[in-house]
């Protein structure tokens, strides 16, 4: 089943056991360059062709979330900071984020912006913009693109207005053009979150001029037209989008820094099998997404190299209290120690993941190996089920998208142990157009995500989906505890140590109202074909597709 939009297609306007133990490899992506048309045998080239399950549902990163998107926001547009990259331990010829918490404050560096002041008590940044950087259409970065896609994200309350107050800017005239080359950001108070979140690849910067062509007094932020198209700075743009067949990128050649690669088509193969034959027989240079038993082809072939990466993803259930009885802590609970998750880690995973420690992830400050809220014991779910008045169990749904290969059979394993414990559990899979409306708005009791905190901050790591207030809280997890914890803990007068040991106290609070439950740390996996170097990870479980190459 895959999402088969009806526009036509579209382009660019011009301690314990560590879950690196548990890690036997990583996924698919192979790298012999574009096929030629009609499916033959990929030719000798830059290009490369990637088996993807779908295609983006959707191109406008502050209204869409999943996967899919996640390599055409990061590689279409570009930021005005960056997280420095380092040599991927143990993955030679590939890169991997400066991105532990002892190093977080040395971690930014310039992009788009060539530098920046800090004054006013840390309250007031400064930007110099990286003067001739040209958009996809040729017109040139300046203070005005800057500030209109501040102004969007405030308009639209789309995925970067959590970054706004997360940042402390609390309006759009916080953010001013000084000149044609300089933007002022005024802070409510000083804190480490506004180059943190500058950093995100969801920061992407628009081409104010293009995107203005196309607004409507009905549309002013052009969401219409952004939903398919590309207005923006990053190496590569947008040549073709065929919802449900393909999208293809040729390299922006004028980028400060172009990419090695001349085209990439991303091609839609929805079933992991089919995508790990593309890769096999070299009809595609990568296969994104595989099954656990298609990556273990992928690391027994001498032909194909599976990469691995540390990555921060957890795969995880939101469960919405808007539909009873998951309103209930208790069911919550139960739910939680009915998850049998080390037997999904080696039966679903074969390995391919680790154990999940709560709400935070292994790759954030403030990471405790040693928490681990809910363990299986279907005795003690049965005893809290009996508890809240529901002995004889109840029904509810998961919700899982198609463009997810493990939803599947994690939801049925979840099936299975529920049912264990008087729990019927349906499970709904949806193209993944569906699935993201479905999950921004809340439209289903459970939603299985794989989904992780895009900064190394605990005040995002903790505040981005648990947040009462936060436009990701899609899970619809409300605490009155929770929000005075987290407002305490974010407090710019705590030092990094004092801000780590306050998240510790939210995580509790938060890990036993039970609002998600935690199943595992997949890490983030590539395979591809021996010829292929540069495969890297940047947090948004994106690759940066300009470092790609072959080897000779």
């Amino acid at each position: 089943m895959t999402d088969q939009p009806s526009d036509p297609p579209t382009g660019a306007d011009r301690p314990p056991v560590s879950r690196r133990s548990f890690l036997g490899g990583a996924a698919a992506m192979a790298g012999l360059p574009l096929a030629v048309a009609c499916g033959g045998r990929a030719t000798q080239g830059r290009q490369l062709v990637v088996a993807a399950a779908t295609t983006p549902p959707s191109l406008d990163w502050e209204l869409v979330f999943g996967k899919e998107v996640y390599d055409h926001v990061f590689n279409l547009n570009d930021r005005l900071t960056r997280w420095k990259e380092i040599p991927a331990p143990g993955e030679p010829g590939g890169y991997d984020l400066a991105w532990q918490a002892e190093n977080f404050q040395d971690i930014t560096e310039p992009r788009m912006a060539e530098g920046w002041e800090v004054t006013n008590g840390g309250r007031t940044y400064t930007f110099s913009l990286r003067k001739g950087w040209p958009s996809h259409a040729d017109n040139e970065f300046t203070a005005e693109d800057v500030k209109w896609t501040f102004d969007r994200s405030f308009a639209v309350h789309g995925i970067t207005s959590f970054y706004n107050t997360l940042a402390m800017i609390e309006r759009p005239d916080d953010v001013r053009v000084l000149d044609r080359y300089t933007v002022r950001i005024d802070l409510a108070e000083p804190g480490p979150d506004l180059l943190l979140t500058m950093s995100e690849f969801w920061r992407a910067m628009v081409d104010s001029t293009v995107a203005k062509r196309h607004t409507t007094p009905s549309d002013p932020w052009a969401k219409r037209w952004l939903r398919n198209h590309d207005a923006g700075f990053g190496p590569f743009r947008l040549a073709e989008l065929s919802p449900g067949r393909q999208a293809v990128w040729v390299a922006h050649k004028e980028h400060p820094f172009p990419p090695r690669l001349e085209r990439i088509t991303f091609r839609q193969i929805p079933e992991s099998s089919r995508r790990l034959h593309a890769l096999m027989t070299g009809e595609a240079g990568i296969a994104q997404y595989l099954l656990p038993e298609d990556m273990q082809q992928v690391q027994n072939s001498a032909d194909l190299r599976l990469w691995n990466f540390q990555g921060y993803v957890i795969h995880s259930c939101p469960m919405n209290p808007r539909y009873p009885p998951l309103d209930d802590v208790r069911v919550r609970q139960a739910l939680s120690y009915a998850t049998p998750y080390d037997r999904i880690i080696e039966q679903v995973y074969r390995g391919f993941a680790g154990p999940a420690h709560g709400p935070v992830s292994d790759h954030a400050a403030g990471f405790d190996p040693y928490f681990r809220p809910y363990t299986y014991d279907p005795e003690r779910a049965r005893a809290l089920l009996r508890e809240s008045g529901h002995s004889r169990g109840f029904r509810t749904t998961l919700a899982y998208s198609t463009a997810e290969p493990l939803g599947e059979p994690v939801g049925a394993a979840l099936k299975s142990a529920f049912e264990d414990v008087g729990v019927t559990l349906d499970l709904e899979a949806l193209p993944p157009g569906t699935y993201t409306h479905a999950l921004f708005n809340g439209e289903r009791p459970m939603f299985f995500q794989s989904f992780g905190a895009d900064s190394p901050d605990p005040a995002y790591a903790l505040g981005v989906f648990y947040q009462s207030k936060s436009s990701n809280n899609w899970g619809g997890y409300r605490s009155a505890a929770a929000d005075a914890c987290l407002a305490r803990a974010g407090r710019p007068q705590l030092t990094w140590d004092q801000r780590l040991e306050a998240h510790k106290r939210c995580t509790g609070i938060i890990a036993k109202d039970a609002p998600w439950l935690w199943i595992a740390q997949p890490g983030f996996q590539v395979g591809a074909r021996r010829n292929v170097t540069g495969i890297n990870w940047y947090a948004g479980e994106a690759v940066d597709w300009s470092k790609v190459g072959y080897v000779s």
